[in-house]
């Protein structure tokens, strides 16, 4: 699991970093997101398997081919380590030893489908310096074509700023404003929000992430960037929905502009306003579509 950045005031939230994904509006049921992920349109969207555990999400391209985030798919060990922080001794899991995961332990879950991952192909960029690579996106062939699942369409401009949004994954859930209710449920969640920003590290002469921020329904003090009137359905992703699909609606048809590849988390926000006000990013996939088609064709 990725490392997401940490801007420290207290120790005693972290165990939410790790889990908080599909975090959803307070004030609106979850059933609506529930119901957003049903739609057809985002049958493509898969859950990923590491052996028995769920470790990710992923999006069907091609009846053989399937996106996600690399940083799903590099394993590591763990030790723990200790730091002093505000006059207290606090353990910090360091992990090393990084590796990609082993091609015969995945398989991807569609709509109840299992199929088996018969190649994986982490962006070379990304391989330079693994957990820190700037282009946070993985290829995976399977074993068998899958031909019942309409394949999502991946967007080729860089037009991406300002679209209204929908992001899909699995992962924990629960109300912005109580991160002591979010639970890891692996469940299919959808939910809108702005394309805000686009930031991150170069790549072809253009930065590689599209950023979103978690505006509140009443309060100003949450909005990072664009406007602070929320979506219907706004959220935040991470954790379990690493890998997942970012789409927005051109022409009447529905396109795949992004992948889940992490989030910040201000911690002194987090206190303040729980999880409104964070912010979260996507693989910008406008710029590896001539990765893929040499992978894919």
């Amino acid at each position: 699991m990725k490392h997401y950045r940490l801007i420290i005031s207290t120790f005693c939230v972290l165990a939410f970093f790790i889990f908080f994904s599909g975090i959803i509006r307070h004030d609106v049921n979850e059933k609506n997101y529930l119901s957003l992920a049903t739609e057809k349109q985002f049958d493509c969207v898969g859950l990923i398997y590491k052996d028995t555990s769920a470790s990710g999400s992923c999006v069907l391209i091609s009846d053989r081919f399937v996106l996600s985030a690399a940083h799903v798919f590099i394993d590591s060990d763990t030790r723990p380590d200790t730091m002093e922080f505000n006059g207290q001794i606090a353990v910090n899991y360091v992990n090393y030893n990084h590796r990609v995961t082993d091609v015969t332990k995945l398989y991807l879950m569609f709509n109840g489908q299992k199929v088996k991952v018969k190649n994986l192909l982490l962006h070379p960029n990304y391989l330079d310096s693994l957990t820190e690579g700037s282009c946070d996106i993985a290829l995976l062939e399977l074993e068998q074509p899958i031909n019942n699942i309409t394949p999502a369409k991946v967007n080729t401009a860089f037009d991406e700023l300002n679209s209204n949004v929908v992001g899909v994954g699995y992962g924990a859930s629960g109300p912005a404003n109580r991160p002591d209710l979010v639970s890891q449920q692996n469940k299919k969640i959808a939910g809108e929000n702005v394309t805000d920003s686009i930031g991150g590290q170069k790549y072809l002469g253009r930065e590689t992430l599209l950023v979103c921020d978690f505006d509140h329904p009443t309060r100003k003090d949450c909005n990072k960037s664009g406007s602070t009137i929320p979506r219907p359905l706004e959220y935040i992703c991470s954790g379990g929905d690493s890998g997942g699909g970012l789409f927005r609606q051109k022409n009447n048809t529905w396109e795949l502009i992004g992948i889940c590849a992490g989030s910040g988390v201000d911690i002194n926000q987090l206190m303040k306003t729980g999880y409104y006000g964070q912010t979260m990013e996507w693989t910008r996939v406008s710029l590896f579509t001539n990765w893929l088609s040499l992978l894919t064709r």
